[in-house]
């Protein structure tokens, strides 16, 4: 009997997802004997202690009504759905009954009404109108409807014709396709029971065989709940997750010939094969003679094999033989029963446990539609709002336009020379200490020659050279702290002539030195080159000779793509591809047009303007007219004596003067009054095409100007185009506005050194250049002292270095630099979505409009746009 009952109620704990069949366990005694029975209500006993059921189960007995009683009596399925009711675990929930109610609904139902259709609706609105009875929304949804009765006055007429079908109609109409939908689908049971062959048919028009066949009908609607109510595979319900056991029907009582109970009983294992149950658990009390009867110890072995198999197909029945030990009760059998008192659950939940566990998800729920609601709003909002784009950030200090110096570009770029002289001296009297490393790096880059400023207001010469010289002097206070393992570090300023055309002729001199120190097997003094300012011809054949001889490379504000094609060059600023992709989605998506004063909308079509002849500027333009796909071309060379030959389709056209190039534009911006000019040429002639664009054109000023990298603060501050040009709206590319807005304490350092140096005042103090030359001699500055700790005691090469800045300099998390984090992975050349700036010009000064990219360690602006709703373009993927 211990073994039994253990079988039978591992069994019933099986939890969903390994479980077989349902099964009936059917107990026959001989004639006159009572241990089945006794079986049944002891295992009753077991399933509920302590006033609690440890499973669901439900206690039927047979329906006798008592004499003189006047009370209904509850047959064998109200029993069920009672008890059911009644006895459920801890942490179970509500149990509902769906299929099991509109069945019992449809079966109780009558009519008058002869024609199918109508029938079939009649059928429909009682069933609707039972299950009003038990659902409080449906019972407020009636009682609003109001009666059949229309009122007399004319505003309760109309309101009675409103209401009515709208709560009273409409929610009926619902009930029944949602009833439709669940007893009539191909994979239910009711459309093979009822022998539904083809069509869809109507659910309520079959009725009278439901009536027929009641109990069979109750019995697989009863089943198929069940089952819904343990195997909901997706149900968030908390309270559906903790249902871990079967359903336990116990009918202790024989049934009397033709009952319900016997027809429950025999056409139980037909209802599971029918509905695919696996959630029930039924142990009945039969007559004996009917089924072959097992011992208990054959029926444990049979009921273990079930614990043990899974899979769907015909209920699973088993008849036990119990009877008298002996021709006497058997005593150590009911024993068992009393000595074990009760079933053992694997885990007993408590009713509070899912209560809180779906507060917590509906705390969870509503934060994360709050948060899609709110980016929804903010991301509808910015495509809904008309305001114009202005400053997205708040600028920490007054970022307003610098002086211009009383002394010359040349005076100042002389005194940027000095300070690099001076350092060099401190560098060579470190030399002399032991166990002091000193290396040189060279600067290449354009010196400023002019006298006036007429002549050199655009150069960018001064600023580059300050970042140098200020990298220079924090980098050796470093190494003079820390000799051990860093290195100081000489600059050696090579002059690359106006337009990098002396370049070629200085990288022969230094490849030259650099070869003459291989071979002399002594320590390599030369470390690299940085510079490499501007995208030229000249340049790159600079770039080729330098990279040959073994020097690594690292560009300043080079753009061009076509820079990177050599493995020993790597750039500190970000690409054209990037910058032209971030400047397509500001003008995509960006209120940057005005329409009309004070409203503004994203551009529809671009002008870009470029200088074929200047590789930098024609690979912007090229890269923007990928990004922004409906836009046309206007092709200006400042320099007419190179020729060149505009592509021959109907969206490019040459512009032989600016006059041109400003009526064109003017044309464009009439037939399509949201176009953007975007300025992919350099910025000297900006401020020019806007003097022709104002006096010679009848848009009479009226022009948004988007710019790239090359239209610097320092050239925006000078030209004045906001105070100038009152119908221009301008934003431009920025590598950093140093002054006002650094994205780290690398940054804020930078300003420091910068603002002790030169003054709050200074021309160049938001200009881009030189945090981005400060960061360049700083990242190759890391790769040599990198080498050093390396190598120990030991000598270290150029080799050492750009081993080191190949396999990316500071790791995964990179180089911190003023511009930004500077993160070479996967032998990038760029630094991996470096960050960049769109700047709006004011009067006041500029404005950050966009920042997207790498800001520091863990901290990369992903987003932009009013609240953050457009997402920043990303490097991630991109061919190297």
């Amino acid at each position: 009997m211990g073994d039994f009952v253990t079988a039978f109620e591992e069994f019933v704990l099986v939890p969903p997802g390994r479980r077989g069949p349902s099964a009936r366990v059917l107990l026959v005694s001989p004639p006159g004997g009572v241990e089945a029975e006794r079986i049944a209500d002891g295992e009753c006993q077991r399933l509920r202690v302590r006033g609690r059921a440890l499973v669901p189960f439900a206690r039927v007995q047979e329906t006798t009504r008592r004499a003189g009683s006047t009370s209904r009596t509850h047959d064998v399925f109200e029993q069920i759905e009672i008890a059911l009711h009644e006895n459920r675990p801890p942490g179970f929930g509500r149990l509902r009954l769906r299929r099991y109610d509109l069945v019992r609904a449809l079966a109780d139902a009558r009519t008058r009404e002869t024609q199918p259709a109508v029938r079939a609706r009649d059928f429909r609105d009682q069933c609707y109108a039972e299950r009003c009875k038990t659902s409080l929304f449906l019972k407020a949804l009636y009682a609003i409807s109001g009666d059949d009765q229309a009122p007399a006055s004319i505003p309760g007429w109309l309101w009675h014709w409103a209401r009515r079908p709208l709560f009273g109609v409409l929610p009926r109409w619902l009930y029944g396709r949602r009833q439709q939908r669940r007893m009539m689908g191909k994979n239910g049971w009711f459309r093979g029971w009822a022998g539904i062959t083809a069509g869809r048919g109507d659910f309520f028009a079959h009725h009278d065989a439901v009536a027929r066949g009641r109990t069979d009908a109750l019995l697989c609607a009863l089943l198929s709940d069940l089952e819904d109510a343990v195997q909901r595979r997706r149900a968030l319900s908390p309270w559906v997750r903790r249902r871990r056991s079967r359903f336990v029907l116990v009918l202790p009582r024989v049934g009397a010939p033709g009952s319900v109970t016997e027809s429950v009983i025999r056409g139980f294992p037909a209802a599971v094969e029918r509905t695919g149950s696996t959630a029930v658990a039924l142990l009945a009390v039969g007559r004996d003679g009917r089924d072959t009867a097992q011992t208990l110890a054959a029926a444990t072995t049979t009921i273990d094999s079930w614990t043990r198999s899974q899979g769907r197909g015909r209920g699973r029945t088993v008849t036990v033989g119990v009877g008298p030990y002996d021709g006497r009760p058997d005593e150590e059998a009911e024993s068992r029963l009393r000595g074990y008192p009760e079933i053992q659950p694997r885990k007993v939940y408590s009713d509070g446990a899912p209560r809180v566990e779906a507060a917590v998800m509906t705390v969870a729920a509503v934060a994360a539609l709050s948060l899609v609601a709110q980016f929804a709003v903010a991301r509808i909002g910015a495509e809904t709002s008309t305001e114009c784009v202005g400053a997205s950030v708040a600028m920490p200090e007054s970022a307003a336009p610098g002086k211009v110096p009383e002394i010359s570009p040349k005076e100042l770029y002389e005194q940027a020379l000095a300070s690099i002289r001076t350092q060099n001296a401190e560098a060579d009297a470190a030399a002399k200490r032991p166990n002091t490393a000193v290396r040189t790096v060279v600067y290449l880059g354009v010196p400023a020659v002019a006298e006036t400023w007429k002549e050199g207001m655009y150069s960018g010469s001064i600023p580059e050279l300050r970042g140098i010289a200020l990298a220079q002097e924090a980098l050796n206070r470093e190494a003079s702290r820390d000799g051990a393992r860093k290195v100081w570090l000489r600059i050696r300023v090579e002059d690359a002539g106006q337009q990098f055309a002396k370049a070629p002729e200085a990288a022969e001199r230094i490849a030259k030195e650099a070869e003459e120190e291989r071979k002399s097997g002594g320590s390599q003094q030369i470390m690299g080159v940085v510079g490499l300012g501007q995208s030229r011809t000249a340049t790159l054949k600079a770039r080729d000779i330098l990279g040959a001889a073994g020097l690594p490379l690292i560009g300043t504000v080079t753009t061009a793509e076509e820079m990177q094609q050599h493995h020993m060059y790597r750039q500190i600023a970000p690409d054209n591809r990037r910058e032209a992709r971030v400047a397509a989605e500001f003008a995509r998506r960006g209120n940057i047009v005005e329409t009309s004063p004070g409203v503004c909308a994203p551009a529809r079509e671009a002008v870009v303007v470029a200088d074929p002849t200047d590789r930098y500027s024609d690979n912007l333009r090229r890269r923007f007219v990928q990004e922004f796909k409906n836009t046309r071309t206007i092709l200006y060379s400042a320099d007419s004596e190179t020729p060149f030959d505009p592509t021959q389709d109907d969206r490019t056209e040459r512009a032989r003067t600016l006059a041109d190039m400003a009526a064109s534009v003017c044309r464009r911006i009439k037939a399509e009054p949201r176009t953007v000019v975007y300025w992919a040429g350099r910025g000297t002639e900006f401020s020019a095409f806007l003097d022709e664009f104002d006096n010679g054109t009848s848009c009479r000023g009226h022009v948004t100007a988007l710019g790239g990298n090359d239209l610097t603060s320092a050239v925006v501050d000078a030209q004045q185009p906001s105070s100038r040009h009152s119908g221009v709206r301008l934003y431009y590319a920025a590598h950093a506005v140093p002054k006002s807005y650094w994205p780290n304490e690398v940054g804020r350092a930078f300003r420091t050194q910068y603002l002790d140096a030169y003054g709050k005042d200074d021309l160049w103090s938001n200009d881009g250049r030189a945090p981005v030359a400060w960061d360049a001699l700083r990242l190759l500055a890391t790769a040599v002292n990198t080498a050093r700790q390396a190598s120990g005691t030991g000598s270290f090469s150029r080799d050492t270095v750009q081993t080191v800045l190949a396999s990316g300099a500071g790791g995964g998390d990179g180089v911190r630099g003023a511009t930004g984090t500077l993160v070479y992975d996967q032998g990038r050349k760029v630094p991996r979505d470096k960050r960049l700036l769109i700047l709006h010009d004011t009067r006041q000064g500029p404005e950050v409009a966009l920042e997207c990219g790498v800001r520091d360690s863990g901290d990369e602006k992903t987003a932009w746009g009013p609240g953050g709703s457009f997402e920043c373009p990303r490097d991630a993927g991109d061919a190297l």
